[in-house]
Parts: structure tokens; sequence; C-alpha cells
């Protein structure tokens, strides 16, 4: 099922991407990090750059991705997160991408584990030879998981390869992988990985929302309530910082239960969700074994939120100066009491965390996204001229509009033929446009 009302057939479309997706919270697919930051993404660039139209694979209908250069591609998957890494749906992909009837010139996939299935997809089963970027979002590491049998890794690095560039996190998490990339493969492929793998922080988000005040010592823990996240470490600080004092509540939005007396699990709109943070005296982020972005930080330090860290090498390239860093349980509560009851230094934090956010804005964060894009515009494959170019060309100007099927069918060509590199020369005709579905003769 294709969702496409939003895009005007006539409207020139130079460069086609396809986006593959990494959605881990069906629930809610508005809430899900990959819908967030994808949406950002395509809103900057729109900012930026008019050329390019995207071409998403969701499992439903997502009202954030609509835009004027944006289809849907209505592909479902598995919820459960580990199963959606391992089960790539070859079938589904392959009737909703319609390859003899469209064209994509780079694959921007947002899943590693399915990488190479995609380009296996992609590469023998089609004549579309797209160009492959990515951004990854998760790594299977060992120190994070506690599967019986731990394969995604391994996945999750075959995948890369495929790719000409990828972003990822931070520098810490991109050492990380390196780390373990060495205990399954050899140098060369460390070094290729360094090669692909490029720290991309992730911009932050403008919030729209209502500045809300409140007497109340809310805390707020905006992560998912996971052991990944030391969750668990986080409720017996909590705990004990009980026992001392009970003039605080702890906000935690994506839990679905209150696991204490001192928890809330106020659930809001994105508008809503802001505006509480707003009020909200300070934000938590634990020690995280995975050296990732925490957007659950940016989104509260954008509205003046201080934010206690651990001191680790990411949240030190998230925050900078402007955050709040501990070691250890003694050192957490001190700071924790120390925000709660100093003004001043509050004050001083909540500062600090508007400016960091007005440094790290998506308008200057994309930047970096557009430099891999464009370079993956720059390699794009293109076919000498030949007779059968001539033959395309000489088609076009004489049919004046024509689809890519009507194409195949006056040469003859069939799967076996790649058409990409052709559409990528026929970029240089000055005469001929390219729009969504069709390719046309510019009247002068």
């Amino acid at each position: 099922m294709s969702i496409d009302r939003f895009t005007s057939d006539d409207k020139e479309c130079k460069y086609k991407i396809l986006v593959y997706p990494n959605i881990t919270f069906q629930k809610d697919l508005e809430k899900d990090s990959y819908v967030v930051v994808l949406g950002n993404i395509i809103k900057e660039m729109n900012k930026i750059r008019t050329d390019l139209h995207w071409t998403i694979l969701s499992p439903e209908l997502i009202p954030s991705l609509q835009f004027d250069n944006t289809d849907q591609l209505i592909v479902p998957q598995m919820s459960y997160p580990n199963s959606m890494r391992m089960a790539f749906p070859f079938k589904e992909v392959f009737k909703a991408i319609n390859w003899k009837h469209t064209d994509y010139d780079i694959l921007y996939s947002h899943l590693p584990e399915h990488t190479g299935q995609l380009k296996n997809l992609l590469f023998n089963t089609t004549d579309i030879c797209p160009t492959i970027i990515g951004y990854t979002h998760w790594t299977e590491f060992k120190e994070i998981t506690n599967y019986e049998y731990e394969v995604g890794l391994a996945f999750n690095i075959i995948g890369l390869l495929q790719m000409e560039k990828c972003g990822i996190n931070t520098q810490a998490q991109k050492e990380l992988v390196l780390k373990n990339a060495k205990e399954h493969f050899n140098d060369n492929v460390v070094k290729q990985l360094d090669d692909i793998l490029k720290p991309q922080y992730l911009g932050w988000e403008t919030p729209n929302y209502e500045q809300q005040t409140t007497d109340k010592n809310i805390v707020v823990y905006n992560h998912r309530p996971h052991t990944y996240k030391n969750y668990p470490w986080f409720l017996e600080q909590m705990d004990k910082l009980w026992e001392q004092r009970q003039d605080f509540e702890v906000w935690v939005p994506l839990a679905e239960s209150k696991e204490r007396e001192y928890i809330t699990i106020d659930k809001y709109d994105r508008f809503g969700y802001f505006s509480k943070l707003s009020s909200c005296k300070v934000g938590v982020c634990c020690k995280q074994k995975y050296e990732g972005w925490a957007i659950s930080a940016t989104d509260g330090m954008s509205v003046g939120v201080p934010y206690m860290f651990s001191d680790d090498g990411s949240y030190h390239e998230l925050a900078d100066d402007a955050g709040i860093y501990y070691n250890d349980s003694n050192t957490f509560l001190d700071s924790m009491n120390k925000v709660l009851d100093d003004k001043e230094f509050r004050n001083e934090y909540s500062e600090k965390s508007l400016q960091r956010f007005q440094d790290s804005k998506w308008e200057k964060q994309i930047l970096k996204i557009n430099d891999m894009f464009q370079g993956a515009i720059d390699n794009l494959n293109t076919i000498k001229r030949t007779e059968s170019y001539d033959k395309i060309v000489d088609f076009i100007r004489t049919k004046k509009s024509v689809t890519k099927n009507e194409i195949l069918l006056h040469m003859g060509w069939g799967v076996r033929i790649g058409f990409t590199s052709y559409r990528n020369r026929l970029r240089n005709e000055t005469d001929i446009k390219f729009t969504k579905n069709r390719y046309e003769v510019i009247e002068k």
C-alpha cells in the first residue's frame, strides 16, 4: 500500500531516497526515537535543499513523517525489537518498492541488521543499485545484552560494511563498535568500519510548549525504564533520597506502572510533554554501557531543565560544561540535594542547558548529515555514453513524458540490466527533468 497523496507528480524530484526504518516502540510510533529523528532530518534538510524526495517504508501511516516531498509505503514489521531486527520482510518490501515503475538513488538504512538483505533484494532481484548510507541507532554489544544466543552484533557489522557512510550517536559509541568488532573480524574489516562510521550528533528539537511552574520538586526520568538505561540503580538512589526527604516526586513518563509511592507516570502529547518538562527541577541520565545519545536529556535541556549525568565520555559529548556530573552514589545524592535546595545553582545550570540547546539545534547539526547525503550523490554510479543510452534519450525526447516502465518496454530490458547508471547519466541532459515517477522534456 502506498500513501503518496502529498506529492505532485509533475514536481521535479532530482534524487529519490528510500528510507528503511528501525522502529522499536510500535505501541506509539510518534514517540519512537527513529520517527522523531527522521522527522527532524527531513524537516531540516528541506530548509537547505529542495532536490530530495523521500520514500519511507513504514508499518502504518505516521503523521509526523508527512511532508510535501515524502511518500510512505506500508510494510508491516514485527513489534518485538529482537524479532524485528532478525526478520526481514523480503516479499513485502519487494512488492512495495514496485521496481519496474520507480527508482531510488540512495538507500538510507536505519537498521544495519537488514542492510545486507536490502542490498541483496535491490541489486539481485531488481534493476535498482542505489548508493547506500545510513544511521545506526542500536548495537547488541555483549556489555548490554543478556541474550542466550547473541547474533545481532555480527549482522549489524555486516550491514554496516554494505554502506558507504553511516552516522552513529557519538565518538564514544563508535569506539565501542570498533572494540567489539575486533573480537569477531580482522584488522581490515575494523579499518573499513572506522572509515564508514561517522559521529553525527543529533540535533536538538525546538520544542513547542507552554512554560509551567510549580512549587513541587519534580525529578524527571524521561528515558525508557529499562535495565540497559540503569533504571534499577536510579530507583535505588531515589529510595535513599526518600529516606532523607519526602518533598519530591519522580516523573517517569514512559513507565506503565508506579513502582514507588513517589513516582508519577502522567502521559501527554508532545506539547504537553515539553510543557510538563519545563516545570521539572532536574533530570537524570544514569551510567550506560551503550555510550549512546540521549534524546531524553536534550528534550529536557531544551526547556531549561538542569541535567545530572554519569561522568562518561558520551555524556560529555552531549552536554559539555552544561552537565552536572556524578561518578558514584554519594556524589549523585550530594548533587541531587544541591540542585533541589540551591535555587541559584539550579538557575545557573538551567541557563547553561538553554545555551547548550541554542548551540546544538537541528539547523546546525543537520550540516554534517547533509554532507553525507551530498557525498553519496557525488559518488552515484554513471554509465558511459552508449548506443543504448542514446536510444533512451531519443525516446524521452520524442514522447516528451515517459515512465520508467515505458523505457524498459521500449528497450526490451528486464531485471538483469541495471537501470540506475543510465538514470544517473540522464541528469546531464539539461532538457530532461525527473519527476516522482516520470522523465519529462522541459519545454523551452
